[in-house]
């Protein structure tokens, strides 16, 4: 399988091909499918938590500053040189996500640092960027990928709060 990220500012954090920043997780003692409103999900192989995705604010917020994903790339590089940014606790809030052919499963989590990150890139580029909905993708339906979750809208439209289908705590 080809490796969709590589490790960049030290080896805690990774970039995509779709430039997203994420900090990979580790989860164990998953169940390798679920079933969810009949439709059968698979276990990741990997997890992360999406912090940045640069390429879904370009769009979303119809950014036309040159060079802008370099520019965080390196904002984002300098800011964890003295904010860590670390996965918190997950909320034991699931939720069931949908969009188009694509069906996940999503635990929400807390990450430290990164609504200071955001408020950082706001103020330096005059931005109003929403802080994203931090969560894990934990299953997907079988050769599918992920849906970007970037704000509230798509938690609100795209989401809907399920009871823990995995039998225990995160």
């Amino acid at each position: 399988m080809e490796k969709n990220f590589e490790f960049f500012c030290g080896n805690k954090y990774t970039i995509s091909k779709t430039n997203t920043i994420s900090l990979p997780v580790s989860l164990n003692g998953l169940p390798n499918e679920i079933i969810i409103d009949g439709n059968k999900l698979i276990l990741k192989s990997s997890f992360h938590i999406s912090l940045v995705c640069i390429n879904e604010i370009i769009k979303k917020y119809s950014v036309k500053i040159p060079d802008f994903r370099d520019l965080v790339i390196k904002d984002f590089c300098d800011f964890v040189n003295i904010n860590d940014i670390n996965l918190l606790n997950y909320l034991q809030e699931f939720r069931f996500v949908t969009e188009n052919d694509l069906k996940t499963l999503i635990v929400r989590c807390n990450v430290s640092n990164l609504d200071k990150f955001f408020e950082l890139i706001n103020k330096k580029y005059k931005l109003n960027i929403e802080y994203p909905p931090t969560h894990v993708t934990l299953y997907t339906l079988e050769g599918k990928l992920g849906i970007f979750l970037t704000d509230s809208n798509d938690i609100k439209n795209l989401t809907k709060p399920i009871p823990n289908p995995i039998g225990h705590n995160l």
